[in-house]
């Protein structure tokens, strides 16, 4: 009977409480402060832009770049993806779209493949941010 007693005083206390406490709670206000407007002059800020977002605006962004694209982008096109692909990631950088013509260890057929496709290939500066690491081989994009 104890027991019951001081847990209907606990159960009864912890409610009043709760209760009590929607009815005490004070309005917020806020108040005006000065000296904190915010300036109507036109801030002067300099553009960011990263590297990547410029090469994207080349060619880059419509043709396969030989020196920075990674290898994924290569399944677009009949006949590069994976060996010639492969190939041409270690291969590069390449001085014009026609090197990759030169590469070593390529079949009769397989410079016909990259013949037909030299219109879809560029070639731009090699971009420490497309090309560090293994992000040519493995961008961690999976379909």
């Amino acid at each position: 009977m104890k027991r019951l007693f001081s847990l209907l005083l606990v159960l009864t206390t912890l409610l009043v409480g709760s209760i009590g406490s929607l009815w005490l709670s004070q309005p917020a206000s806020a108040s005006v402060l000065e000296g904190t407007s915010v300036s109507t002059l036109p801030l002067l800020a300099e553009s960011l832009r990263n590297a990547v977002d410029d090469k994207l605006s080349t060619d880059y962004g419509s043709k396969l770049d030989l020196n920075n694209t990674n290898v994924q982008a290569f399944r677009k096109y009949p006949g590069l993806y994976p060996t010639l692909a492969r190939k041409i990631l270690l291969g590069a950088p390449f001085e014009s779209v026609e090197d990759v013509l030169e590469l070593p260890g390529l079949t009769e057929k397989q410079i016909d493949v990259l013949r037909d496709n030299l219109k879809n290939f560029t070639v731009t500066a090699t971009d420490p941010a497309l090309v560090e690491g293994a992000d040519r081989f493995n961008n961690g994009v999976y379909k």
